[in-house]
């Protein structure tokens, strides 16, 4: 009789914690849709910054991961489309350009487009093999790297491809002697670029019991905080877009359901009443926490292959 009473105290402790989580991504979709705009592209922040295609790209994969809104997502496709360049990049940015093939694969439009696209990337790749955030300018940065091959790997181009290659030859080596990944080779690490590496990494079959890996991992775990977020690094305060990057690196390990359950509570928990979330993390806010769609998005996208 004892152990009936104790299990159901149990759940109805745990009761609001499952329904807070089952929650959690239907409000974000929900805020993601309002923030469209008349013309069929996103913002990072509405009424503050330009639509565009990056925002667009985010949007409009989590809204058909999910089979949401067919009218809004062709809408936010066709904007992605027609603000390609003729150079086949979108801004002569490597992510913009990444994001946008992301979510192209995700929708199954725009083969040409995509061919072009990757011309463009090929032509962009640093000597080394890394990607940098504008075209050839800077150096090259693990997390624009990373995104690149996700994007590569979702429209079927093989390891053995040279891109592909050149690119894994070099994020396998900028793994820093703790695990992690920082942005440039030889930075400390952070959160955002090690859970990226991972991502790449398994999106071409790198072993996930391999020592590479499994110190990645264990690196990423360092900077989950007790409230179940993660931060960016150990000395910074938890945060949901940070806390989405590591989901969506742990969620492809079953043995890290417990960690991907706290973050998930974590983000239900600091989710706001309309389902945005507000972060510092995006940098054009200039580490100004505010509540926007790119946070969101993240959050939603995290939320969609954890569930």
């Amino acid at each position: 009789m004892k152990k009936v009473f104790y299990a159901l105290m149990l759940s109805l402790l745990l009761l609001p914690s499952l329904v807070l989580g089952a929650d959690t991504l239907p409000k974000a979709l929900d805020y993601i849709v309002s923030m469209q705009e008349p013309n069929g592209a996103w913002s990072r922040l509405k009424d503050e910054f330009p639509a565009e295609t990056e925002p667009t790209s985010w949007a409009v994969k989590v809204l058909a991961m999910n089979g949401l809104e067919k009218e809004r997502v062709e809408k936010g496709t066709a904007f992605i489309l027609k603000d390609q360049k003729p150079g086949g990049d979108w801004n002569n940015n490597t992510a913009h350009t990444a994001f946008a093939l992301l979510a192209l694969s995700q929708v199954k439009k725009g083969q040409a487009p995509c061919m072009n696209a990757v011309d463009y990337l090929r032509k962009v790749q640093d000597a080394a093999g890394g990607f940098k955030r504008i075209g050839t300018e800077g150096p090259p940065l693990t997390i624009y790297t990373s995104v690149v091959l996700c994007a590569l790997a979702e429209l079927r181009y093989p390891k053995e491809d040279a891109t592909v290659k050149k690119a894994l030859e070099w994020l396998t080596g900028c793994q820093n002697p703790d695990g992690g990944y920082g942005m440039p080779k030889g930075s400390p690490s952070m959160a955002a670029s090690t859970g990226w590496a991972i991502r790449a990494l398994l999106a071409y079959e790198a072993d996930p019991a391999s020592a590479s890996i499994k110190n990645a991992v264990a690196w990423l775990l360092t900077v989950q905080k007790p409230s179940g977020g993660f931060s960016m690094v150990s000395s910074a305060p938890e945060d949901p877009e940070v806390t989405a990057y590591a989901i969506m690196a742990l969620a492809k390990f079953p043995d890290k359901k417990d960690a991907v359950a706290k973050a998930a509570d974590y983000l239900g928990k600091v989710q706001l009443p309309d389902g945005g979330y507000i972060s510092d993390s995006p940098q054009q806010f200039d580490k100004k926490a505010k509540k926007n769609t790119q946070t969101t998005c993240f959050v939603a996208w995290a939320l969609s292959e954890a569930k």
